[in-house]
């Protein structure tokens, strides 16, 4: 079976910071429309925070299709750049690419699809001004049971509410059942100090960016990922490249009180 390859095709390579995502979102709320702001909220929700501007047209009910939701995110990319003074690069005709301040863009061929990928610090922008809820992004419903042979295909282009890159559950598991609910950067442990309300929650931070591999790949829930709280794993991408677990295990000695 000839496999599918995601190519990467622009990101911006400097990226405003979640403070300002954070004042930049603040400043202009009452000028975004509610429509404006499902996008933001739809594409969060979505495997791996990324959609095309058409499954976006068909989650949100827009029956104009994906040219609405490309106008749409622009403005909403223009409106935001604005109000921070943030410019983003110019194509060679010398139009803007607004919508790049939200995500990154990659292209699906054979047949051609383009996926918008959200930025991680657009993500935490929008916990911190509690315009979405993290939980519901974050499920811990795992399999019962999972093959050891399983070959698990990591940003494969699927079908589950919407075509995005897939987060294998069964991979999430088996990186979970070897390495437990600690977070392997600081060590909490949810279940320890909630009890039966956290028990099981965590997350799964993959030590290479999907983003940065752009086609599909067998990963190794062993060799490529690793559970971290939600704390650690925001620090961990607060940098684009990601630092290392290592990295931030050093700043988090370094400052312990």
């Amino acid at each position: 079976m000839e496999r599918i390859r995601m190519i990467h095709v622009f990101k911006l390579s400097t990226i405003p910071t979640i403070d300002k995502y954070v004042s930049g979102l603040s400043a202009i709320r009452s000028r975004i429309s509610e429509l404006q702001l499902r996008l933001l909220q739809e594409q969060y929700y979505a495997p791996n925070r990324t959609v095309t501007a058409t499954q976006l047209a068909e989650l949100i009910g827009i029956e104009s299709g994906r040219g609405t939701i490309n106008l749409m995110y622009g403005r909403l990319g223009r409106l935001f750049c604005e109000a921070i003074g943030f410019e983003p690069s110019q194509r060679e005709v010398g139009t803007h690419r607004w919508w790049s301040v939200w995500s990154s863009g990659y292209e699906e061929r054979n047949p051609y699809r383009f996926f918008w990928e959200m930025h991680p610090e657009v993500a935490e922008a929008l916990e911190v001004l509690s315009w979405v809820t993290p939980e519901r992004f974050s499920s811990v419903t795992f399999p019962d049971e999972v093959d050891g042979t399983t070959a698990f295909r990591e940003g494969a282009v699927c079908k589950i509410s919407v075509n995005a890159y897939e987060r294998s559950p069964q991979a999430r598991q088996r990186c979970i059942a070897y390495y437990g609910t600690s977070c392997f950067t600081c060590g909490f442990n949810f279940g320890d100090v909630f009890g039966k309300l956290g028990e099981g929650f965590i997350h799964v931070h993959h030590l290479c960016p999907i983003s940065e591999i752009a086609k599909e790949y067998e990963v190794d829930p062993i060799r490529d990922l690793r559970p971290v709280c939600p704390n650690c794993h925001a620090m961990l991408h607060r940098r684009s490249p990601p630092l290392s677990i290592e990295e931030l295990q050093v700043l988090l000695k370094r400052n312990a009180v």
